[in-house]
């Protein structure tokens, strides 16, 4: 694992620390149960920085599946608008 991973990881369990109580690292590594238990908790509480923290954390681990929406068939550019012109009438006048 990568330095900035442990970073992550350790500033995880020391925030969680505060709302759930004592998080394992190593078992949040290796035990994928702990680990949905852990991040379910996290979720309850609703706190954003610690949520924000968890998603980052499962994605370093590798838990989070990127799904892509289906791309459409055909897709419509969007056309830019036709720009009307008119006499300019501001300004020194004649």
């Amino acid at each position: 694992m990568e330095n900035r991973g442990l970073v992550l990881l350790s500033k995880f369990s020391v925030s969680a620390r505060r709302l759930i109580g004592v998080v394992n690292p190593a078992k949040l590594i290796k035990d994928s149960e702990y680990s949905a238990q852990i991040f379910q908790k996290v979720s309850e509480f609703g706190d954003e920085e610690l949520i924000m923290l968890s998603l980052e954390v499962q994605n370093m681990l590798g838990l989070m599946s990127v799904t892509t929406t289906p791309t459409p068939e055909k897709i419509i550019p969007i056309k830019p608008l036709e720009v009307v012109e008119q006499k300019y009438m501001y300004g020194a006048r004649s």
